[in-house]
């Protein structure tokens, strides 16, 4: 999923957004195999999920629509935009790590 987010912040954000916001969950709940705290990876997938909604227009119920029903096994919320993420993952964003 991270080579999919390369690929899609340079052409598609809202489909990278939507990447990193699932690859935020994976890890939340996932072992990373890495000597890093799993949250610590899990935050910096969410607050760059953050950073990419934040860049888009977010006026409408159609700027804001997923395009896709799920990312690598995780579900998207219907809406999505910065602030369904920030409460969705708000214990990741809050963490100390």
């Amino acid at each position: 999923m991270e080579a999919a987010f390369e690929r899609e912040v340079v052409g598609d954000k809202r489909a990278a957004a939507e990447t990193a916001y699932a690859l935020a969950c994976r890890y939340r709940t996932e072992y990373s195999g890495s000597d890093r705290h799993p949250f610590s990876i899990a935050k910096e997938w969410a607050m760059r999920s953050i950073e990419l909604l934040d860049e888009l227009p977010a006026d409408t119920v159609e700027q804001v629509a997923s395009t896709r029903m799920s990312v690598g096994g995780v579900d998207l919320p219907e809406l999505l935009h910065s602030g369904v993420v920030r409460e969705r993952l708000a214990d990741l964003l809050q963490s100390e790590w």
